[in-house]
C-alpha cells in the first residue's frame, strides 16, 4: 500500500471529507485530492499533522505493510545435503559391488569373507573382475564420490550411470569376435573405459549448463553422448582392437 493510499484510507476509516481534512490541516482541497492521487506528497510538517488529524503516527503512515508472504519451507543446510548425496553415490557403488558378486561369483566353493573380498580376476566375470583387480572399481567411485561433497551433484549421477552402463555393455560386448591380442581376448575394459571417459565429459557439462534434464540442451547432451558410446563400441569390436596380421 502506497502513502496515497493509506492517507485515503486513514481518512474514509475517520468519515472525514476531503474539505474537512483541508480545513484542519489549512490546505486546499485540491491539495489533499493531489496528495490521495499520489500527484504530489505532503510536506513532513503535513504527515506530522495528517497523523495528528487520523491519530495516529507518522511511522505508521509512511511504513509500508507489505502482504504476508509464506514463509519458505526450512532447507538443511547445503553441507548435509552434499553429505547426503556423496552417501548416496557410494551406497550405489557398494550395492553395485555385492550385486555382480551374487550374480557373477561362485558361492558355493568359498568362505563368505573369501567371496566378499576376493580380488583375483578369474573368479569373477571379466570387466567385473578386471576393475576390481586393478582397483579401477574404487577409482571410479571416488571420481563418483568427491564431486558430491562440492555439491556438483549431476558429476556424481552421470559417472555413477556411466560407470553402471559401461560395466553392463562391456561385459555383453566384450568379447571380441575376431579374437583380439590383448589381455584375454576380450576387450570388454576398453568399452566400460570409453563409456565411463564420456560419463565425466557429460557430467561436467550437465553441471556447467544447469539446466533441466527435460531441457532442449540436455536432451542434445544424451543423444550425443550416447551415439558417442555406439560409435566407440562400433571401433572396439571392429578394426580398432584387431590383432596385427
Amino acid at each position: 500500500m502506497t502513502l496515497a493510499e493509506r492517507i485515503k484510507a486513514q481518512r474514509v476509516a475517520k468519515g472525514y471529507s476531503q474539505e474537512e481534512v483541508a480545513g484542519r490541516l489549512g490546505v486546499s482541497r485540491q491539495a489533499v485530492a493531489k496528495w490521495e492521487s499520489g500527484q504530489s506528497a505532503p510536506s513532513t510538517e503535513h504527515l506530522f499533522k495528517l497523523a495528528e488529524v487520523f491519530g495516529t503516527t507518522v511511522d505508521l503512515l509512511l511504513v509500508e505493510n507489505p502482504s504476508p508472504q509464506p514463509e519458505p519451507s526450512p532447507r538443511s543446510p547445503q553441507w548435509k545435503r552434499n553429505l547426503w548425496w556423496a552417501m548416496g553415490t557410494v551406497g550405489g557403488y557398494v550395492l553395485l559391488y555385492l550385486l555382480w558378486r551374487m550374480v557373477g561369483s561362485d558361492l558355493e566353493n568359498t568362505s563368505v569373507l573369501g567371496w566378499l573380498l576376493n580380488t583375483e580376476p578369474g573368479q569373477h566375470s571379466y570387466v567385473y573382475g578386471w576393475l576390481i583387480h586393478n582397483h579401477f572399481y574404487w577409482y571410479a567411485m571416488a571420481l563418483s564420490f568427491l564431486p558430491s561433497l562440492f555439491g556438483k551433484y549431476r558429476v556424481s549421477l552421470c559417472t555413477f550411470g556411466g560407470f553402471c552402463l559401461g560395466l553392463l555393455l562391456g561385459e555383453l560386448l566384450g568379447p571380441n569376435p575376431a579374437g583380439a591380442a590383448w589381455g584375454y581376448g576380450h576387450s570388454g575394459w576398453a568399452i566400460w573405459g570409453g563409456i565411463f571417459l564420456l560419463s565425466i565429459v557429460g557430467g561436467v557439462l550437465a553441471q556447467k549448463w544447469r539446466q533441466p534434464w527435460r531441457s532442449r540442451r540436455m536432451r542434445w547432451l544424451l543423444l550425443t553422448c550416447l551415439a558417442a558410446a555406439a560409435l566407440w563400441i562400433l571401433l572396439v569390436r571392429t578394426a580398432f582392437f584387431q590383432p596385427p596380421q
